[in-house]
């Protein structure tokens, strides 16, 4: 099989491509980012794309410009460009195309994954933490996601939606004031009036809303309780967050 790998880290990358290409037979490319990914693609056709979900060089500099209050909502700049970027564009090319995001079990990878399963529909999850540090799991899922067989790795199971739950995007994205007070409050705006100016809603639409938006979230997460006062809650989990809300693919999904 042609693999497309996407990893930005070249001390990991270079070892599995090695051992994919010598030991299972596959022809590798590697690329360092998505934005990489999507010239290679332009000239190149891969039978399975194997994409890391966050980039630290990429989201480094996204951040920097974030904490300096350099980004905003309105402008034409991509938001943060993460896997999710990759695979959209692997879909695009090739919409019968096996998928495997490989990527460690930390927290704030959850709703890139949930978005991933729901959104675009990838159904292979490999784990960097998995196995013995080689690459038979990973082949494995390769072969899986060309087989379009579901194989998710255990260490990621628990960030994935069960059977009967709401999709992520209904509940967090599907309302546009919802949309814009989550981008605005990752963004660091976290008082009603400066959430009010850079969404445009009036502040005290904004504070209407809020409450919604919490109830919505204890319904995707148990964790969360009502409160008298949302946007602390709401702060907290958009901080913790923030990669997904500022997604570029995501809001290419949900402007």
């Amino acid at each position: 099989m042609r693999v497309l790998l996407v990893e930005d880290h070249t001390q990991l990358a270079r070892p599995i491509a090695r051992e994919l290409e010598h030991e299972h037979g596959h022809v590798v490319v590697s690329v360092r980012d998505p934005l990489e990914a999507e010239e290679e693609l332009a000239s190149s056709e891969f039978d399975v794309a194997v994409i890391d979900l966050l980039y630290e060089h990429l989201t480094y500099e996204f951040d920097t410009s974030r904490r300096a209050g350099n980004i905003t909502l309105t402008g034409h700049a991509k938001l943060l460009v993460t896997g999710l970027y990759a695979a959209r564009a692997f879909r695009r090319q090739r919409p019968d195309g096996g998928i495997v995001l490989w990527t460690s079990g930390e927290a704030n990878r959850r709703l890139h994954l949930l978005f991933a399963y729901e959104d675009i529909d990838v159904r292979a999850f490999c784990s960097k933490s998995s196995g013995t540090g080689r690459a038979d799991l990973l082949n494995e899922t390769i072969t899986a996601a060309n087989n379009v067989v579901t194989k998710i790795d255990p260490v990621l199971n628990s960030y994935l939606p069960v059977a009967g739950s709401t999709h992520v995007s209904r509940l967090l994205l599907r309302d546009e004031r919802h949309r814009a007070i989550w981008r605005a409050v990752a963004l660091g705006y976290h008082t009603r009036d400066d959430i009010a100016s850079v969404t445009g809603y009036a502040s005290r639409t904004v504070g209407n809303t809020l409450p919604d938006m919490l109830h919505n979230l204890t319904i995707m997460d148990a964790g969360m309780r009502t409160s008298r006062r949302p946007i602390n809650q709401l702060v907290s989990y958009a901080s913790r967050n923030w990669e997904f809300f500022l997604d570029e693919s995501v809001r290419i999904s949900y402007p």
